[in-house]
């Protein structure tokens, strides 16, 4: 689900919840080490995108933040920000020329770049929270 997050709505907050989960509490934030990446550069995405971002802007970065049954990709760009809610149970990740999410056709790649190596440990948590989830 690819969604308009900048003015967000308790409607879509219930619908965000219902497929991720509530966010963690503040004490379970503390104790996992925190559950949002540092920001990371887009390279490409798949056209589903294409629909909502600007196509020439240069400046297009985003970030994950964990949820119990999830996670969401944050991408901003300007004053909007976009949400792409991904059930553990539906997305895959691959490393290639880029670190790819897919998920029902359509994909964001982030840049093996600077900001990549900040996220390592973030992506540790993710994958060990994944593996909980699917087991």
């Amino acid at each position: 689900m690819i969604v308009d997050n900048s003015v967000p709505t308790p409607d879509l907050n219930r619908k965000i919840n219902k497929l991720v989960g509530p966010p963690f509490s503040f004490l379970a934030r503390y104790r996992m080490g925190g559950i949002g990446s540092h920001r990371m550069n887009i390279k490409s995405y798949s056209k589903g995108f294409e629909k909502l971002l600007l196509v020439n802007s240069n400046s297009l970065v985003g970030n994950i933040e964990l949820r119990p049954n999830g996670i969401i990709v944050h991408i901003s760009q300007r004053y909007h920000r976009f949400s792409w809610v991904l059930p553990y149970y539906r997305f895959s990740v691959f490393q290639s020329e880029g670190f790819t999410f897919h998920e029902n056709g359509e994909f964001i790649r982030f840049s093996l770049d600077a900001y990549f190596e900040k996220n390592k440990n973030f992506f540790k948590r993710m994958f060990k929270a994944k593996e909980k989830i699917i087991r």
